[in-house]
């Protein structure tokens, strides 16, 4: 079983819970995830391909939006780049403990929620996001920056650049309609991609699966 909870507000995606039990494929979606995983707490990267997790029946956490994560966590976004590593390399001891702590009291979601109240919306990386559709110099002009600024700043909030935030971003964008059950040609045309040929070389290489593997099993 697999639910999630979105509050409101313009940092966290949502708060999550997992109760399978196995290998899990975790595919790209441009988020960072604080997690409590085997008895601790870690966090997930921005991640440009495919990762296998083990889970072992019970795994809840809080997923931010986009370019929201650094910020809040104090290390470049770039810095954790498809990597998994413990919050305590990242927080205080006392902080992990006094998390730790409220994980027990037998409401970890409510707990990881109110870990990151304090966060706030990185209204850069807010503003990229609303303009991805464009093209990099288009982003670039609009925002007021160079592309090089542009890129640098990308790479801090997100985890890589613009072009790769596009390419994540859009494949998570057609694995939404795919898991809601349309036609595999429409979301091509539906989410930019040349045609359904390009959208299930983009999977395969994004995913390490074919669209109809993670339909049947879904992340």
């Amino acid at each position: 079983m697999y639910r999630e909870f979105r509050p409101e507000g313009d940092v966290v995606d949502c708060v999550w819970v997992s109760t399978r039990v196995g290998v899990q494929r975790v595919v790209p979606d441009g988020c960072m995830d604080i997690m409590w995983v085997k008895g601790s707490l870690e966090v997930a990267g921005p991640d440009t391909r495919a990762h296998l997790a083990e889970v072992d029946g019970y795994t809840v956490g809080v997923r931010f939006r986009p370019g929201m994560a650094p910020g809040f966590l104090g290390i470049p976004g770039n810095e954790l780049r498809d990597t998994r590593v413990p919050l305590d390399r990242l927080w205080s001891r006392e902080r992990v403990e006094w998390l730790t702590e409220n994980i027990h009291k037998g409401l970890p979601g409510q707990a990881l929620l109110q870990a990151v109240g304090e966060a706030r919306e990185d209204t850069f990386a807010a503003a990229v996001k609303r303009l991805l559709h464009n093209d990099i110099r288009d982003i670039a002009e609009t925002l007021n920056v160079s592309e090089r600024q542009l890129h640098r700043r990308c790479l801090t909030r997100f985890g890589y650049g613009p072009k790769t935030l596009q390419r994540v971003i859009r494949f998570s964008h057609a694995m939404d309609l795919a898991y809601n059950g349309q036609a595999f040609a429409d979301i091509a045309h539906q989410t930019g991609y040349a045609d359904q040929a390009h959208l299930a070389r983009e999977v395969k290489d994004l995913a390490g699966a074919t669209l109809s593997e993670l339909v049947r099993t879904p992340t």
